[in-house]
Order: structure tokens, then sequence, then C-alpha cells
């Protein structure tokens, strides 16, 4: 897969850091550092969520957590039915 290193939302530059993410966690957006990290290990549509996910809350950091995961789920769910897929997730 190719890993993207960083990415801007709302012209913002963001660093994305692939590594296990604390605690059970797949992923964690920080609005500080402007850090997104996502755990490697997941792929498929799991993976696919998770990105949307973080990347939520990187365009629009007020929402709250609910309505991130939802909207993401959705998101991943319409993709995934549209065909996206990783290479990996082809082998």
């Amino acid at each position: 897969m190719h890993l993207v290193r960083t990415h801007t939302f709302r012209g913002k530059r963001w660093r994305f850091i692939w590594e296990t993410v604390r605690g059970n966690a797949v992923g964690y957006a920080e609005r500080p550092g402007q850090t997104i990290q996502i755990d490697p290990r997941y792929c498929g549509r799991e993976l696919l969520e998770t990105i949307i996910h973080e990347s939520l809350h990187a365009c629009v950091w007020d929402l709250d957590e609910e309505a991130v995961t939802m909207t993401a789920r959705d998101i991943a769910r319409l993709l995934w039915r549209l065909g996206y897929r990783t290479e990996e997730d082809m082998e």
C-alpha cells in the first residue's frame, strides 16, 4: 500500500503516522500537532472507514464522535459498494 505521509485538509497540512495506535483505537487524530495516526495492521473496509473517520476529525473538528463515526461508516460502505479496494485487498 502506498502510505501517505501528509495531506492538506481545509488549508492545513496534517501528518500521517502509520503505526500501532495506543489503547484499543484503530486510528487517532490529534489537532494541536495536526497528526493522524493509523494502525497499518488493518485492511479492507475497516481501514477505509478509519481513514475517513480520522479525516473527518481533521476537516470538521467540532463534530461529535457519534456524528463522525456514523458519517465515516456510511461513506466507507458507499465506497466499498462502488468497488473501492486497495491492491492488497485484491490479492
